[in-house]
């Protein structure tokens, strides 16, 4: 079997994979423990999505009072259509729902804020209506550890995969021989040397 082959064939069931960026909003963020630990993640996710060319939707919390999402993340986001919403959940918007649907998105990455909140009620949501659901576990955050960490149980005891970033990325890849292999690894090396400090 060619290369091509073998690696359509591992990526066969992740066909509907579309990553979900939730209120990664400045003012959001400010308040998220590990904020930086969680930018960096992020920054990670959003270029990995360009070079394996998976699905990218953001939703933003009533940006016309909390402001856009983060001007850091923000620079490595091309054209993305940036959803407003004002229920906590993302299956509160209409928009979000038709997005979604028009991708044939049918397993959700979620990632962004908060954990306990918006990730939390959305990913509920997703469930009941018949999603496939896996929580990026670094690449989520809360300004309470104690009450992510509840709710991460939680979600994980209702259906929901609780994964961290790098083992969604190589999973995904499915082999070393994988044709962005190399460009995800570097990414991936070089996500500690480039450790940053982005406290305002």
């Amino acid at each position: 079997m060619k290369i091509e082959e073998r690696v359509k064939d591992s990526n066969k069931h992740l066909n509907g994979v579309g990553i979900i960026l939730v209120d990664a909003q400045e003012s959001l963020l400010s308040g998220i423990n590990k904020k930086d630990d969680l930018i960096d993640a992020l920054l990670l996710l959003i270029q990995s999505t360009k070079i394996l060319d998976v699905p990218l939707v953001i939703t933003e919390q009533v940006p016309d009072k909390l402001g856009g999402t983060s001007a850091i993340l923000s620079a490595h986001l091309s054209d993305n259509n940036r959803i407003a919403k004002s229920t906590f959940s993302i299956f509160g918007s209409d928009e979000f729902v038709s997005q979604i649907n028009e991708l044939n998105i049918n397993h959700l990455i979620l990632s962004g804020i908060e954990t306990s909140i918006c990730i939390y009620l959305s990913a509920i949501d997703a469930l009941k209506a018949g999603y496939d659901v896996t929580i990026l576990s670094d690449c989520v955050g809360a300004r309470r550890a104690e009450d992510e960490s509840v709710v991460i149980k939680k979600l994980e005891s209702s259906g929901c995969h609780i994964i961290p970033l790098e083992s969604f990325l190589y999973g995904y890849l499915g082999t070393a021989e994988h044709p962005k292999f190399r460009p995800i690894s570097k990414l991936v090396r070089d996500r500690v040397s480039n450790r940053q400090d982005y406290s305002q």
